[in-house]
């Protein structure tokens, strides 16, 4: 009778291990048949993705060069604003030089071109040594935040903080801007002297 007991309960043991052997096998079969949905779903983006970049080589490869760089739109020149000088900060009461610049295209249009700017302040009737008054570099991802529009024209409106460059606003100083595109790689420049403090 015993003997029949342990013989029973091999069976069931074995049927049990059967069973745990059939989810894991189970288990790992669904598992193996969503990473083949995931990897056939990713296999088509990048199909797609790649026909798409296909056609757009095919498209570009059949316009001439010359003729698609005459056709871009790229600024040739950059203007300072008429509003570009020191203003008195309300809150503080520090003075800040208020930069208003516009990319323009050959057609003289604004646009908000992608570029790095520097900004100089000068006075010209000091020293060589002390001629400079402060430097302002602004990057690309910095200055396309800057956008700003009025009715009559778009700029880049930047506000360049005196704090650390003490400035005698009341002197008429010298202002030189540099525009790099950074579609064509090439540099912009102008100049303006800064009238006497509006206030």
């Amino acid at each position: 009778m015993e003997r029949w007991l342990w013989i029973l309960a091999m069976v069931f043991a074995a049927a049990g291990c059967q069973r745990d052997v059939e989810t894991s096998l189970w288990q790992q079969n669904k598992q193996l048949s969503e990473e083949k949905t995931e990897l056939k779903l990713a296999v088509e983006r990048l199909q797609k993705e790649n026909d798409a970049l296909a056609e757009q080589v095919k498209t570009l490869a059949a316009l001439d060069r010359d003729v698609r760089w005459a056709g871009l739109v790229v600024p040739v020149q950059i203007r300072l604003g008429r509003y570009t000088g020191f203003y008195e900060k309300a809150k503080d009461g520090k003075d800040a030089l208020m930069v208003y610049l516009t990319p323009l295209d050959a057609t003289q249009d604004a646009i908000k071109a992608a570029g790095s700017v520097q900004i100089e302040l000068w006075d010209l009737s000091a020293e060589p040594a002390a001629a400079k008054l402060g430097t302002w570099h602004i990057s690309a991802e910095d200055l396309k935040t800057r956008w700003a529009r009025s009715i009559l024209d778009s700029y880049y409106r930047i506000e360049c903080p005196l704090d650390s460059a003490p400035v005698d606003t009341s002197k008429q100083l010298t202002l030189t801007v540099k525009f790099t595109d950074y579609l064509t790689g090439k540099t912009l420049n102008d100049q303006r002297n800064i009238p006497l403090n509006p206030k």
